[in-house]
């Protein structure tokens, strides 16, 4: 069954907040989960308490600030890479957080793309390699060419799912965000349908303006309806600037997975 997570980079952060009252926050609104990016400057001792006195679920955290990412197209950056994933497997075990996301880098110049897919492909698989004892799974994120990857290496969902097919570790998976996918152009399940093994989660925010559910004009009952057709039952994480207050994004998106339910 589909259920809602929320970043707290985003929501929840009135007034600066810090982040362990986010958590608290999300969880007094009925989120059973949260999503952070960089931990590195959050306060992990006092986040973890926050997690355990709610009872929420860390879902996701970033190996690296999108500022300062490894590139694995260079074969230089792969030790790097190895040491930043170990790491924050290390931190997301103490905060009992499954999943890692991971960003490729960008495209070289004067570099066959052949090649530096392969590059790519070995510094995944070594990270892989790296926590494959570990309960963590590390999430290939695709973001969008307008805003943020002009020049990114894997340029689109089928790019980034041909390569995961390829390399084929259990815990290397596809994060299908959707936002990024619908400033892409990707029609909804373009590329991955067919492929639902290989989607290790969801993550969408309305179009456009990268708000929650309702303040855009993309109609998020369908793509609910779609995933829950293809046999989605994770969290979908909500990572949106709030147009309203958050304490009613939970609400909201539940209203519209009752829509989504009730027209299958």
């Amino acid at each position: 069954m589909i259920d809602f997570s929320i970043s707290i980079e985003l929501a929840f952060a009135e007034a600066e907040r810090p982040f362990p009252e986010r958590v608290r926050a999300a969880a007094a609104a009925g989120f059973p989960a949260v999503e952070i990016w960089d931990w590195r400057d959050k306060p992990l001792a006092e986040l973890g308490r926050a997690l355990r006195d709610t009872g929420t679920r860390l879902e996701t955290l970033c190996v690296e600030d999108w500022r300062d990412k490894c590139q694995l197209a260079d074969p230089a950056a792969h030790a790097e890479f190895t040491r930043r994933v170990v790491e924050t497997a290390q931190v997301a075990m103490e905060l009992g957080c499954p999943k890692l996301v991971v960003l490729a880098g960008d495209r070289h110049a004067g570099v066959a793309l052949e090649d530096q897919l392969a590059a790519a492909g070995e510094a995944l698989l070594r990270a892989s390699d790296a926590v494959a004892d570990l309960p963590v799974e590390l999430l290939v994120e695709v973001v969008n060419r307008e805003f943020e990857g002009p020049n990114a290496l894997l340029q689109d969902s089928e790019s980034a799912l041909d390569l995961l097919r390829r390399l084929a570790r259990p815990n290397l998976r596809f994060l299908y965000d959707r936002y990024h996918a619908i400033l892409n152009g990707e029609p909804l399940g373009w590329a991955v349908d067919g492929n639902m093994a290989l989607v290790g989660h969801i993550q969408a925010a309305d179009i456009p303006g990268r708000h929650e559910f309702g303040a855009g004009t993309h109609d998020w009952a369908a793509e609910l309806r779609w995933l829950l057709q293809a046999g989605y039952a994770g969290y979908v994480g909500i990572e949106a600037v709030p147009v309203g207050p958050s304490e009613g994004i939970y609400n909201g998106a539940q209203a519209v997975l009752g829509r989504a339910q009730g027209s299958r």
